[in-house]
């Protein structure tokens, strides 16, 4: 399909949305409908990329917001508790991929974001970010001939490229195209990176988080990758978080400790607009402090726990 032709079933699809009783308020003022062209704009950009991300890919679609939940497309996450209590997890993911390798099937799990997000296994550790890997946990652990390919999130943003009269159209393509370029953890294997991106020949790839040498290796410098064996560690160790996080919840633990990520130096209580009502202060109370480690270190020590 053309890029035309794509754009124009898209523009049917969001002028049939916004004819939808409940969009009405999208239309009702000049805000709105200005809003709604930048909104539209975005979309059109976004699919333009997100197609390219396909096409280019030996990894097909077999799952669009799949609910993890009774009468769904899988059942709730269960998770047994050490005093004989369960946990019951339902939610939805954006979306699922496979692929069939020479040596099995692989599987990846993509979410759309609406702003800048990348896996930072800082976080990951902390139980702030694990809902990507749980959902793979849970589909692996469903069907066993499943290989762990990659957790991605695809961010649906308006880029903002940087002013230079000098730049050609090329290469202001190339900024934007750089911008939405997927972001998360890959398998490290050549194979399925040349899967994910079947136009990489070397260098960095446009799809993925992911860079082949001279030699057509990747390179780890400057690729987000892990192992077959550390994504079985990283989907074990998220499992032992969950349930440390429930524990808390049944033992009704709401001691007032907001975290505090040393990395990006910010803490959620800068957007909280429950202030008044926990009353925290630094000057009394301590933060959960979430430290910058290097991604082989994290890896190591949750290993060895």
């Amino acid at each position: 399909m053309q890029e035309e032709e794509i754009s124009e079933i898209i523009k049917n699809i969001i002028n049939e949305k916004l004819t939808q009783n409940r969009n009405y308020i999208l239309g009702a003022t000049k805000k709105y409908q200005i809003l709604t062209k930048r909104l539209e704009k975005l979309i059109l950009q976004a699919m333009k990329y997100i197609i390219a991300s396909i096409t280019n890919s030996d990894f097909e679609i077999v799952g669009n917001e799949v609910e993890f939940r009774n009468q769904k497309d899988y059942p709730p996450i269960m998770i047994d508790l050490d005093d004989g209590k369960k946990v019951e997890i339902t939610g939805k993911i954006d979306r699922i991929d496979l692929a069939k390798g020479k040596d099995g099937n692989y599987i990846r799990i993509i979410d759309y974001k609406s702003s800048l997000k990348n896996i930072d296994l800082n976080e990951v550790v902390a139980g702030l970010q694990i809902q990507l890997l749980t959902y793979l946990d849970a589909v692996t652990e469903k069907q066993e001939d499943l290989i762990p390919a990659g957790v991605l999130y695809f961010n649906v943003i308006d880029p903002i490229i940087k002013a230079d009269k000098n730049k050609t159209d090329e290469e202001i393509e190339g900024e934007i195209k750089k911008q939405f370029k997927m972001q998360g953890l890959i398998l490290a294997d050549v194979n399925v990176v040349r899967m994910m991106d079947k136009t990489l020949e070397k260098g960095a790839s446009d799809l993925i988080p992911a860079y082949l040498d001279q030699n057509q290796n990747i390179s780890e410098a400057r690729s987000s990758m892990v192992t077959k064996e550390e994504f079985k560690t990283l989907q074990s160790h998220i499992n032992k978080v969950i349930k440390e996080i429930a524990k808390e919840i049944y033992s009704g633990e709401i001691e007032i400790k907001p975290y505090y990520n040393q990395k990006k130096k910010k803490t959620p209580c800068d957007y909280c607009e429950y202030k008044s009502i926990c009353n925290f202060d630094p000057n009394c109370n301590s933060y959960y402090y979430i430290p910058n480690k290097e991604k082989q270190q994290i890896l190591e020590e949750i290993k060895n726990r």
